[in-house]
């Protein structure tokens, strides 16, 4: 039997995925759990792999193609067997689109090539070459699984088209059928515009336009406490001699302290439903956001339980989690829950700046580097290394009274308040 693998559920908010990389190519064999594809969606890459040991009969995307949920991708057959009907495998419900694949697998006869409402049933890579290479799909004899055009029958159809044509006399013309030469072997350029050239987002790309949208609609604002970030800096010191941990994990650990004395900070405004009123989510202890700068764009993993976590188990769980995010691992488990994020620009020069809140959280602090300043000191004056925090709250959730008590309570706990768990 063949099993048509198809895009997988990856959160309840992902619908679609992107192509990002295809490791088989039909008739490879393949072993259990192999890597047949990698798809790419607002939440991470993920590997799809094979459900049994098989044989590829066909690869029915390419790299860059946007699948739907229910999608088919790859069919595997099973080692020496040589089924046609394809069994749909994915993680989660699937579509209807996957549906009318399973009722158009069992089709025979000659309308097997068609869809029950008379759609071609064709690859959607198929189709992309045939409209690439000038190939009417109407004339092109399918050999895939009852009947379906793969992407050879096109590639065969153009080149039995291209040998009508070999002396190049044709003239330019409309567009070409399966008894024409195809315009161009080649892709069509990138599309352009008067102001540049013009390319589709990613997918994390689009996640992060969508969300800052969703963001900018949210009331918020902003409060600012400069701290004298000297005794912070000793214990930083001091407490790297026993562990690699970093100012980031010092952070994350107060911020969670503050949270258990706010609690009115570690909630979540919940959308009314059916006319009836806003909710609070409260979140249970201290899970904190932590905004990374990765090659795909900004992602925000959650450091979990920070409030009773060791500042050597902080740091250990931060490390895993970027390096989770800049090489595209991240789990959708790994990205969500937080009450509250933590933005740390200071690495890359930012004295001070103004984050804006990632939606379903109350609030993010924006920290930016550590500024050495001349502050009065008894009747004369001292060079102190300043930090600057920014937090912006949901003022559907917290008023500034609250938000002035938290920022103020974070500032103590940085200026020598703070017991840290190490």
């Amino acid at each position: 039997m063949i099993t048509a693998v198809v895009m997988p559920q990856m959160g309840l908010e992902v619908t679609s995925g992107i192509v990002a990389a295809v490791h088989v190519a039909p008739g490879a064999h393949v072993a259990e759990g192999d890597a047949l594809l990698e798809l790419e969606t607002d939440k991470a890459l993920t590997d799809v792999v094979a459900p049994h040991d098989g044989i590829v009969r066909a690869v029915e995307v390419e790299v860059g193609d946007t699948v739907p949920l229910g999608a088919t991708l790859v069919l595997v057959a099973g080692a020496g067997e040589d089924a046609e009907v394809p069994e749909p495998v994915a993680v989660g419900a699937g579509t209807a689109e996957a549906e009318d694949e399973a009722a158009e697998s069992s089709q025979t006869g000659p309308a097997a090539a068609r869809t029950a409402d008379g759609r071609l049933r064709a690859a959607p890579v198929a189709r992309r070459a045939a409209a690439r290479l000038g190939i009417e799909l109407e004339t092109v004899e399918g050999t895939g699984p009852r009947g379906r055009i793969t992407l050879r029958d096109v590639e065969r159809a153009a080149a039995a088209a291209g040998a009508g044509d070999a002396d190049g006399s044709r003239e330019p013309g409309p567009p070409r059928t399966a008894g024409t030469a195809p315009a161009t072997d080649h892709a069509p350029p990138p599309e352009r515009d008067a102001a540049g050239r013009v390319e589709p987002m990613s997918a994390t790309r689009a996640a992060i336009a969508r969300r800052m949208t969703q963001s900018a609609q949210i009331p918020q604002f902003a409060l600012v406490r400069e701290i004298d970030a000297s005794w912070l800096l000793e214990q930083k010191a001091a407490c790297a001699r026993d562990a690699d941990v970093g100012l980031t994990d010092l952070l994350l650990q107060a911020m969670g302290e503050m949270l258990l004395r706010h609690a009115d900070l570690a909630v979540s405004y919940v959308e009314a439903e059916d006319g009836g009123r806003p909710q609070l989510r409260h979140h249970e202890g201290a899970d904190v956001g932590l905004a990374v700068a990765t090659p795909r764009g900004l992602l925000v993993p959650v450091v979990r339980g920070v409030h009773e976590a060791t500042l050597a188990a902080i740091a250990d769980d931060r490390r895993r989690l970027v390096g989770a995010a800049r090489s595209g691992r991240l789990g959708t488990a790994d990205m969500t829950g937080a009450a509250m994020t933590l933005s740390n620009l200071g690495g890359f020069g930012v004295d001070r700046f103004t984050a804006m809140l990632n939606p379903g959280e109350s609030a993010i602090l924006a920290v930016g580097r550590v500024v050495d300043e001349v502050v009065p000191r008894g009747r004369g004056v001292a060079i102190v290394p300043t930090l600057t925090l920014t937090l912006t709250i949901d003022h559907r959730v917290a008023d500034g009274a609250t938000g002035a008590a938290a920022l103020v309570e974070l500032a103590e706990l940085l200026e020598e308040g703070m017991t840290w768990r190490t």
